[in-house]
């Protein structure tokens, strides 16, 4: 792999706001690290780390106060909404030493059980775990699917590698997946009215209008007796 300079300036202040400043200025905040030395905070220009990115490299060589330092790019971190380059992740690399770091995954072709018309696929893997020296980092990882039918899956032992990578963790675990496609029976309107319309209707007791329960005798008893006092008084 292609090893690119890249001019870095020390960082004295670091946090959101000076992050911000440093951005507007056109140069991304980033700190280099590993192999058991302290990490330092650099800033490099936008325009110069975009070109790298471009190339597809991902060995850089910094050069900060006129020492130049072997990296690689661990990690980019990017705006969710404006894919802008927020941060960066330089490891420090020996081209003796092997490096581990994710590669992307490029899926070629479309399986067979997706072209019956049956069948979906799913990639569970956008990046790939590998280790390997650094003048054997690959810019992908390909691998065909044309002839993946449903039920099939690729583990990441079943990648195919370039010499001198391998897998850097589990290789039994699930990279890519075919299915069978499950369809979403929405019903029509008509059939939800009608199925509501079926729906059994619950009857309950009337109940009885104000006044209506004080006049009506209990069930099996006998009528209240008149109010004494209530009728015209018996003349003697």
């Amino acid at each position: 792999m292609e090893i690119l300079n890249l001019e870095a300036a020390a960082r004295p202040k670091v946090g959101t706001r000076q992050c911000e400043k440093d951005r507007k200025k056109g140069r991304i905040p980033a700190a280099v690290y590993g192999r058991k030395e302290a990490t330092v905070s650099v800033t490099v220009p936008t325009e110069g780390f975009e070109a790298i990115l471009k190339a597809g490299t991902r060995l850089v060589k910094l050069t900060l106060s006129g020492k130049q330092e072997l990296t690689y790019i661990r990690e980019v971190e990017h705006h969710p909404i404006t894919d802008e380059i927020l941060h960066i992740d330089f490891g420090r690399a020996s081209m003796t030493e092997k490096l581990s770091l994710k590669i992307p995954l490029k899926v070629k072709g479309v399986s067979k059980g997706v072209v019956s018309g049956e069948g979906q696929m799913d990639v569970l893997m956008n990046e790939i775990p590998i280790q390997c020296l650094p003048d054997r980092i690959p810019k992908v990882i390909e691998h065909d699917v044309t002839a993946m039918d449903i039920g099939q899956v690729v583990k990441l032992k079943d990648l195919k590698l370039p010499e001198g990578v391998t897998i850097d963790g589990n290789p039994e675990l699930l990279a890519i997946t075919v299915h069978k496609a499950i369809e979403e029976v929405i019903a029509a309107p008509d059939a939800v009215a009608a199925a509501a319309a079926a729906e059994p209707e619950v009857l309950t007791a009337k109940k009885p209008e104000e006044g209506e329960a004080a006049a009506a005798p209990a069930a099996g008893g006998k009528a209240a007796p008149e109010a004494k006092g209530g009728g015209e008084k018996k003349k003697e």
